[in-house]
């Protein structure tokens, strides 16, 4: 796997982390909390945000996994504890980080 797919995923985790948050955030909003009834119809038709939003949250962590892994690796391949310490503590920042400006080749 080389660095650029390490960028991909991690930029498409951070992107799936943020619709998903918002999605939920929709979701939660539609149910209300005034002290007025809640119909069931709303809170019905914000569990489709919710659902959606868990989804997305899921998948942006399988992908941010994945990224976290692979920068793992490619960066004990090249010997770079530095950035091996960076991507192992601020997963998936640290592993779009390291995608973006870490060392190409194994030293």
């Amino acid at each position: 796997m080389n660095k650029g797919t390490i960028v991909i995923l991690s930029i498409g985790a951070i992107l799936l982390y943020i619709v998903g948050f918002v999605a939920i955030g929709v979701g939660a909003a539609s149910c209300g909390t005034s002290s007025t009834a809640v119909t069931a119809s709303n809170c019905a038709s914000g569990a489709g945000a919710l659902g959606l939003g868990t989804i997305l949250i899921v998948v942006g962590g399988i992908l941010s996994l994945i990224a976290w892994i692979f920068g793992l690796i490619k960066s004990a391949q090249a010997s770079a504890w530095g950035w091996f310490v960076l991507v192992l503590l601020i997963s998936p920042l640290g592993s779009l980080i390291y995608g973006l400006a870490g060392p190409d080749s194994r030293s």
